[in-house]
């Protein structure tokens, strides 16, 4: 079987705001490229032709140069057109004469699994067309004429990708003179046509609100060591801790708020805190560490990202640490502004090994994840 695959991706995002959404940032690339990428594990499917607006063209190319998808099977570019119906049939003129089948999908779906379209795939061997359908889960009621409740087991979510004879296809988009909703409908107008559907994927989502794009998480870790001298107390995660030394430190010496704003730095691919921070500025002699990680925590919000959790170790051979872990735990939630479930410390000694055993240092080391917001 030989396979083209058509990806629709002629509209101008108007429901998602000033941004084409097709070219809004996802994993390594963009929206479009991901909603291609898929169908490039199939030895079947021969071609890929993207139906688009010109003025997008050019992105879309170095986005697939981006990638590196452009030595990959021919990847082809056609003009969209006004509505999708237009451009899907701007598109059809570029399938090649042998192809048994075509595939339609969405260039605003970019979490299509491949066991999704190897499923439309098995179910077009005994049908004409296939599609992917979600069953709904909320009441449906129609508004044309007041409201009127209506059984929602009649009516399913239409997915894409769409598969369908590549005749039988070709014929029906020929005869559209009209626009039409959906594929579907579009085949619907040919005669005794056998139409098969499979079990959608609630993850096969469409992207139509800038909320609809899933970010993974971003993870960071971090770590730091201050030296120990004769004191009355050492500042841990923004809580001071009585016993006999002081840290050694440019600022007040919080070892483990150091490592976690380390951690929420790198997690957002920003430098260390020395560069934002720098021990040669007089400004931040004996700063406040839990004001330092609020201005941490700001920039990681400028690149829409916030902590979700953090995890932090405490290395001291002395003093005990264990009465005051959940007045860290408690403080790190507050600066950091999530809930205490979410903050992890743990305290341990160096077992008397190098400085840290000697009770020379005291150090940290975090990890933190990050969430898009």
């Amino acid at each position: 079987m030989k396979c083209n695959v058509i990806i629709a991706a002629g509209g101008k995002s108007q429901r998602y705001g000033e941004k084409n959404k097709l070219f809004e940032p996802l994993n390594d690339t963009v929206v479009l490229v991901e909603a291609i990428k898929p169908f490039l594990n199939f030895s079947c499917v021969s071609k890929i032709i993207v139906g688009i607006e010109s003025t997008y063209a050019d992105e879309l190319l170095a986005a697939i140069d981006a990638a590196k998808l452009s030595d990959e099977r021919h990847i082809s570019l056609r003009i969209g057109g006004k509505s999708r119906t237009q451009t899907v049939k701007n598109a059809l003129e570029a399938v090649e004469d042998d192809a048994d089948v075509v595939m339609i999908h969405d260039g605003a779906r970019p979490y299509a699994s491949e066991s999704l379209i190897r499923s439309v795939l098995e179910a077009l061997k005994h049908a004409d067309a296939a599609l992917p359908l979600i069953s709904l889960t909320d009441s449906l009621v129609r508004v044309d004429d007041g409201i009127s409740p209506v059984d929602r087991q009649l009516f399913k979510r239409v997915q894409t990708p769409f598969a369908a004879k590549a005749k039988i296809l070709k014929k029906a988009y020929e005869n559209a003179e009209t626009d039409f909703y959906d594929d579907v409908s579009v085949i619907k107008t040919i005669d005794n046509v056998k139409i098969s559907y499979v079990d959608g994927d609630e993850k096969n989502i469409k992207i139509t609100y800038p909320s609809d794009i899933k970010f993974p998480p971003l993870t960071g870790c971090g770590y730091d060591i201050h030296r120990l001298t004769s004191g009355s107390g050492i500042m841990l995660c923004g809580v001071k801790v009585p016993c006999e030394f002081a840290a050694v430190a440019h600022s007040d010496g919080d070892v483990p708020i150091h490592a976690i704003m380390d951690a929420i730095l790198t997690a957002v691919g920003e430098k260390d805190i020395g560069h934002y921070f720098p021990v040669d500025d007089p400004k931040y002699d004996g700063a406040n560490s839990a004001e330092l990680l609020s201005k941490v925590v700001g920039i990681a919000l400028t690149k829409g990202y916030r902590p979700s959790n953090v995890s932090v170790g405490i290395i001291a051979e002395k003093p005990m640490l264990s009465p005051y872990i959940n007045k860290m735990k408690k403080s790190l939630a507050t600066f950091l502004g999530i809930s205490e479930e979410r903050v992890g410390v743990a305290a341990t000694t160096n077992e008397g090994v190098g400085v840290l055993g000697a009770q020379e240092a005291v150090a940290a080391f975090a990890s933190v994840n990050m969430i898009h917001i």
